[in-house]
């Protein structure tokens, strides 16, 4: 049997169990690697921090070597149009086996400064659709009352997410609440006697960073993630990363667990490319080479050199 069968066998295995009366305990939404986009879309209070406003197009393919694996494409931009105020927006595709989410997000922050750091309030509105591909499943049972192969059905939810961001030249520290709402996705009421249902958990993270020599052209930021969310293992990534005079990147981190990343970037005038590879550490590598992150980038204005204080960023 091949990668491609393990990989729908477990994939049917979970959405039946997940539809189910059982409890499915898992992570439910995506990491990034690159680590100044996964500020953005962790964090609405990030938003704030650069004062030049940009578009940032990123994509992200994991598992390379399954059918069916995930597959992420994020759209975002964000605009600082006060000193004190920044807005943004960011479109989310999320593919994994027979299930698809779309996301649309608008977030707002509001800031205080004070002569030592500037602390972002961030709050980002949420509106997502759920679709579950039911004429992809192949069942045993094709009279089963939960999951109905003839049709596919999708749902609209809202949500929220708020957070709290802290920096200055030298350092930055976050902390995020992801899904407020627990929001809950039924599928197939209306073809079913028991229809199913996934139920979003919140997600907490807590993130930072520590430039050294951050008045030189060489920086050089160690950096961490912490992940949390309720029944499931405790997650994180602890790396560094160096840029040279703003404009080359590179930064080699671990993700527990998971995988050893390693994500190059370089910025030319006005535009930014970077891409990111996963050496899995798991027993998937045995069928999987990698995962790979490519974001493609630009900025709208040119930075003033007098404004700083958004050094963890470009």
């Amino acid at each position: 049997m091949n990668q491609n069968k393990y990989f729908y066998i477990i994939t049917l295995f979970l959405v039946f169990f997940g539809l189910s009366n059982y409890n499915l305990n898992a992570q439910q939404l995506p990491h990034f690697r690159n680590p100044f986009f996964n500020l953005f879309v962790q964090n609405p209070a990030t938003i704030a921090v650069s004062d030049v406003p940009d578009i940032m197009l990123n994509h992200r393919s994991q598992w390379i070597g399954f059918s069916g694996a995930p597959k992420m494409s994020t759209l975002a931009g964000k605009y600082l149009f006060r000193d004190d105020m920044a807005a943004g927006v960011y479109m989310m595709s999320d593919n994994y086996g027979l299930t698809q989410k779309l996301d649309f997000s608008v977030n707002y922050a509001y800031i205080l400064k004070t002569e030592q750091f500037n602390l972002s309030f961030g709050l980002a509105w949420t509106i997502t659709q759920y679709k579950l591909k039911g004429t992809e499943i192949s069942i045993y049972d094709v009279n089963d009352q939960i999951i109905n192969q003839n049709m596919d059905d999708k749902t609209w939810k809202p949500d929220a997410n708020a957070g709290l961001f802290i920096y200055n030249k030298d350092f930055y520290a976050g902390f995020s609440i992801l899904q407020l709402f627990k929001t809950k996705y039924t599928f197939f009421q209306t073809t079913n006697d028991v229809p199913g249902l996934i139920k979003d958990h919140r997600h907490f993270i807590v993130s930072g960073a520590y430039n050294i020599n951050s008045q030189d052209l060489h920086k050089f930021s160690p950096f961490t993630n912490l992940y949390f969310a309720n029944s499931t293992p405790f997650k994180f990534d602890l790396g560094a990363n160096y840029t040279y005079n703003s404009s080359f990147l590179s930064s080699l981190f671990l993700s527990k667990s998971d995988a050893l990343v390693f994500s190059v970037g370089y910025k030319y005038d006005r535009f930014y490319l970077s891409y990111s590879f996963d050496f899995v550490l798991t027993r998937i590598r045995n069928v999987s080479s990698g995962a790979h992150e490519i974001c493609i980038g630009i900025y709208l204005s040119q930075k003033q050199s007098a404004k700083r204080d958004s050094s963890p960023m470009f």
